[in-house]
């Protein structure tokens, strides 16, 4: 009799409104971010990540960086041949442009895209890697003013501080704070219409990890992570040249775990000679970027190019020396 007395004390040790009001509170949450518990892990393991590359000697990472390009130059880009990437690149652009004459794609819908992607599929998986974006120099840039782009920079409150510098850009530019990123877009439906709205989100380097649990899985997964720049108000000069610099002249590279890994490196609209030279600058640069995280070049599985809701085609396939054996072993 005394066990039960003392059981229902403890029991009582919470008041049934209090215990209504936290669960009222945790289903308010789970509806107001129903992705809620798949940002976290997101977070998580970008912070681990983040912690892991801190730990990893940078200087170091560089170094590898340097081989790799040196092997990639020596060993890889001579076995490209540009008369297949002229070849692939023909095709793609004639396909494309059947689809756009034809009822199959809207122009005006979300289905229309003007950009080309290259990928790159490899055998391994790296031991490590790193979600800040890259910058990937171009010969000819995809974000300019004749393509009529809409860049996005995300600064610190307040957003008046940059805008009282008073710096006009030769492309559509959006300012957007912290302030009204809580505001107006808190919601997942509000996100992912601020993603789908601009082609390229560039940031303030003082607030990157703040953003990441800001604006959530939908820019994790759509790889429009904004690229973080160095924004010193007191020199406006230098933040308007590194802008456009950035803009006009390269396309950010977002690493994931791999294998398989996608980057805008051309339009439909540029020519044949302009969308050649940006794929192989996106070649010897990403593929070193790569590899320096402590994988062979003999683990390059192929490299295709392809728009979207086109067909995919391939400038390089590599079957390693154990299954070709295999391969050969079964005819």
């Amino acid at each position: 009799m005394a066990k039960k007395i003392k059981q229902n004390k403890e029991k009582k040790e919470i008041p049934k409104k209090d215990q209504n009001k936290t669960k009222k509170e945790i289903n308010k949450k789970s509806k107001e971010n129903p992705k809620n518990e798949t940002i976290k892990d997101i977070e998580q393991e970008d912070e681990q990540n983040e912690i892991k590359e801190k730990e990893f000697n940078k200087e170091e990472l560089n170094k590898k960086y340097e081989l790799k390009l040196e092997q990639v130059s020596k060993d890889l880009i001579p076995k490209i041949s540009t008369a297949q990437i002229e070849k692939a690149l023909k095709a793609l652009i004639s396909y494309k442009n059947k689809l756009n004459s034809s009822s199959a794609i809207n122009v005006l819908s979300g289905d229309f895209d003007d950009y080309i992607y290259a990928t790159f599929g490899f055998y391994k998986y790296p031991l490590r890697y790193s979600l800040a974006p890259s910058k990937i120099d171009l010969s000819t840039g995809i974000y300019a003013e004749k393509y009529n782009s809409n860049i996005c920079l995300i600064v610190k409150n307040p957003k008046s501080d940059f805008k009282d510098l008073n710096i006009e850009f030769p492309f559509n530019m959006k300012i957007i704070d912290i302030d009204k990123l809580k505001t107006k877009y808190q919601q997942y439906s509000k996100k992912r219409e601020l993603m789908k709205k601009y082609d390229l989100f560039l940031c303030d380097n003082r607030i990157k990890f703040v953003l990441r649990k800001l604006l959530g899985k939908c820019f994790y997964a759509s790889k429009k992570i904004p690229y973080s720049i160095s924004l010193n108000y007191e020199d406006k000069d230098k933040i308007k040249n590194d802008i456009i610099e950035i803009v006009n002249k390269s396309t950010i590279f977002h690493m994931n775990n791999g294998p398989i890994y996608n980057i805008k490196f051309g339009r439909f609209s540029m020519n044949l000679e302009e969308n050649k030279n940006n794929l192989i600058e996106c070649i010897k640069q990403i593929i070193p970027h790569i590899l320096k995280y402590d994988i062979d070049l003999d683990e390059l599985r192929n490299i295709s190019i392809k728009g979207n809701n086109t067909l995919e085609l391939p400038l390089y396939e590599h079957i390693k020396e154990g299954d070709l054996k295999i391969f050969a072993g079964n005819y």
